[in-house]
């Protein structure tokens, strides 16, 4: 089943709100990665009034390098780097928030109940849950003006290296089927443009072209 509209403006204004907070960012939309389905994940570099903040509320310290004399090398010091794999749930409706976070035994719900990135935050309008229903790695981000506002903040699970880097691969080769998917929507959409135009050139029957309209729009919802 395709998305809602509101589900998808939700998840935009997910995307803007990370890309505000990170100087550098990777990621991509319905995403399948390590065996957990994502509304949005992403790897950000996050800026560091945003990463003192997080780490704060965790009780880490922040990853840093202090300078070695002599022969010796740098030293790393900190346990939390201010790499980030983010994790987003968008919920649309209290059902919707219930399916997963309600207590359900399904494989979707009991995977929400441990953290697979750095960071987790469910994206929902007003009401449609409290941020004492959730998990604590889970913050809880709702709609304010024109963004989102953070009503909760999530408690950082630390993730190695190893993991963040085989992440990251992950994202990397989604974002790029992503862009090739619709890179083939876009030929898809023009190819069929172009015979419902040939079909109103050539005068053929109102109800035919009617009929070839309305596929053509639920083939494209089905390939979106």
């Amino acid at each position: 089943m395709a998305p809602s509209e509101r589900h998808n403006e939700l998840t935009s204004l997910a995307i803007k709100w990370l890309t505000n907070r990170s100087f550098k960012i990777r990621g991509v939309t319905e995403a399948n990665f390590v065996g957990y389905s994502a509304d949005y994940a992403a790897i950000a570099g996050m800026y560091d009034s945003e990463h003192s903040k997080y780490t704060r509320l965790s009780g880490l310290t922040k990853k840093y390098m202090i300078p070695a004399y002599g022969d010796k090398e740098y030293q790393i010091k900190g346990e939390m780097d201010r790499w980030y794999v983010c994790v987003f749930e968008v919920k649309v409706s209290r059902a919707d928030f219930l399916n997963t976070f309600g207590g359900q035994k399904t494989p979707h719900a009991k995977a929400r109940m441990a953290p697979v990135g750095t960071a987790h935050w469910v994206v929902a309008d007003k009401n449609v849950c409290k941020p004492e229903e959730l998990p604590e790695f889970w913050g809880l981000l709702t709609p304010y003006g024109s963004g989102l506002t953070e009503k909760k903040m999530p408690k950082l699970n630390v993730l190695p290296d190893s993991t963040i880097h085989a992440m990251a691969f992950d994202l990397l080769w989604l974002q790029m089927n992503t862009r090739s998917r619709h890179y083939n929507q876009t030929l898809f959409m023009a190819d069929n443009i172009r015979t419902l135009h040939k079909m109103i050139a050539e005068g053929r029957p109102m109800n035919a072209i009617e009929f070839f309209s309305r596929k053509l729009v639920r083939a494209v919802r089905l390939y979106h």
